[in-house]
C-alpha cells in the first residue's frame, strides 16, 4: 500500500502523514504500555542519547523508504532488506571480536547476488506501458461503431523518426 502512495502521490505528503500518525500512535502506545517503565528511568545524557540515535536511526530509513519504492518497488526493498543481518555480522566481528561462521558470508554473497540480478532483470524489461498505449489507440480507431456513424480515425507507425499513415 506505501508503495501505491509513494508512486501515485506527493513523496512531502506522505512522509508528512507518515511521520504525524505514527507519533500519534506510538505516544497512545507508550502511554498505554510503557508507563511505569518511563517513570522509573533517570533521565540524563547517557539514557537520552540511545533514544536521539534511535529516532535519527528512524529518520532516516523512513525517508529513505519511499525512494527506494519509487524507484526500484517493494521486492527490491524486501530483497535490500535481507542485508541488514550482515550489520549484525560486522558488529559482532569488529565491536566483540568473536568468529563467526563462514556459511553467513556465503548467505551474504547469495542475497547480494540476488539484488544485482534482480535489479539488472528489472531494467532489462520493455516498459509495457507504451505497448498498452499503442494497443489502445489502435482500438480506438478499429471501433465498428465509430466506422459506421462516418467517424474518421488515422493510425501512423514511426519509423526512423517520420510518421507513416496506416489507416484513414
Amino acid at each position: 500500500m506505501q508503495e501505491f502512495f509513494v508512486k501515485s502521490a506527493d513523496r512531502v505528503e506522505l512522509m508528512s502523514f507518515l511521520g504525524i500518525f505514527g507519533a500519534i500512535v506510538s505516544a497512545i502506545q507508550i502511554s498505554i504500555l510503557e508507563r511505569d517503565e518511563l517513570k522509573s528511568i533517570h533521565w540524563s545524557a547517557g539514557a537520552a542519547l540511545p533514544f536521539v540515535g534511535f529516532s535519527v536511526a528512524m529518520f532516516l530509513f523512513y525517508s529513505g523508504v519511499p525512494i527506494l519504492l519509487k524507484i526500484s518497488g517493494s521486492t527490491m526493498l524486501n530483497l535490500s532488506l535481507l542485508t541488514s543481518d550482515m550489520w549484525a555480522v560486522l558488529i559482532r566481528i569488529f565491536a566483540y571480536h568473536e568468529k563467526v561462521d563462514w556459511m553467513y558470508f556465503v548467505a551474504f554473497a547469495i542475497v547480494t547476488a540476488g539484488l544485482i540480478v534482480y535489479s539488472v532483470g528489472d531494467k532489462m524489461e520493455e516498459n509495457p506501458a507504451e505497448v498498452g498505449d499503442e494497443e489502445v489507440e489502435q482500438s480506438k480507431c478499429f471501433d465498428e461503431e465509430a466506422v459506421g456513424r462516418g467517424a474518421s480515425c488515422i493510425i501512423s507507425a514511426v519509423k526512423d523518426g517520420e510518421a507513416l499513415p496506416l489507416l484513414k
